[in-house]
């Protein structure tokens, strides 16, 4: 399996703890250096994200380091990608044979898929056994990148959407309403995120009276270049979310 780590070479604290969460396992990983968009210019930035943007220069950073991994995934013949963040802990479920079930089922298909490595609230149908007691079940949306497998059209379409950068990397209700990727989840966290005070997060966000608005307006911009067939499913699926809401729960 080809796993992929974004981390911020720079920061020591961060990569030994990947480090030691894979060596737990006997995992194989490679890091792949974060684009510290902080640190560039305004000029740079408004090249990289479209204008007016609602996000913050290390959100677009964060956006940009996971398009990065998806370009060199998609100059290489594989079908899928695992990717992590340096933040991370493999919790007691995780499980290396039901990530190669996942892997499985994201390249069994041309059909633009994505995995993340935990529960989510907005679980719906359960798809398939991917383990002793871990289910795989499809998703209206989830939270966060810090653990997620990924296939070729999926990546391919995200990387569509995100350039220039419009969104935040987990922006995974648009991908799914703008028919982007379906998405999945799984009823067990394999891969969760360490508390903020052993390890404080690095992306900054910026949050104005208008960041909603604006976020809106990206959303509306793209869903107005769909094709009919392509705003119906929008629609559909944005519907079938809200009639859900009340029943959102991380209980299976």
């Amino acid at each position: 399996m080809d796993i992929v780590v974004i981390s911020d070479k720079n920061n020591e604290v961060r990569r030994q703890n990947v480090i030691k969460e894979f060596n737990k396992e006997n995992i194989e990983f490679r890091f792949f250096d974060a684009i510290m968009a902080n640190k560039m210019t305004k000029e740079e930035l408004d090249v990289k994200a479209i204008k007016d943007t609602f996000l913050s220069p290390s959100e677009i950073g964060c956006a940009l380091s996971h398009c990065g991994v998806y370009d060199e995934f998609l100059k290489s013949d594989k079908k899928s990608i695992m990717i992590c963040e340096d933040d991370i802990y493999f919790t007691e479920y995780f499980d290396y044979d039901s990530l190669l079930q996942i892997k499985e089922f994201l390249e069994e298909t041309d059909e633009p898929r994505l995995v993340v490595l935990q529960k989510s609230i907005y679980h719906h149908k359960r798809i398939r056994s991917v383990g002793d007691n871990v289910n795989l079940y499809s998703t209206r949306n989830a939270f966060c990148t810090h653990g997620y497998i990924i296939n070729r059209a999926a990546a391919r379409n995200i990387k569509s959407f995100q350039t220039p950068v419009r969104f935040e990397i987990d922006a995974f209700k648009f991908y799914y309403w703008l028919n982007a990727c379906k998405l999945y989840c799984l009823d067990k966290d394999f891969i969760v995120q360490l508390a903020e005070d052993i390890i404080p997060s690095t992306v900054e966000k910026c949050w104005k009276d208008d960041r909603k608005a604006k976020k809106d307006a990206a959303y509306k911009d793209l869903y107005n270049q769909l094709p009919l067939k392509g705003k119906l499913i929008s629609q559909f699926r944005r519907f079938k979310k809200a009639i859900y809401k009340p029943f959102e729960s991380l209980e299976y």
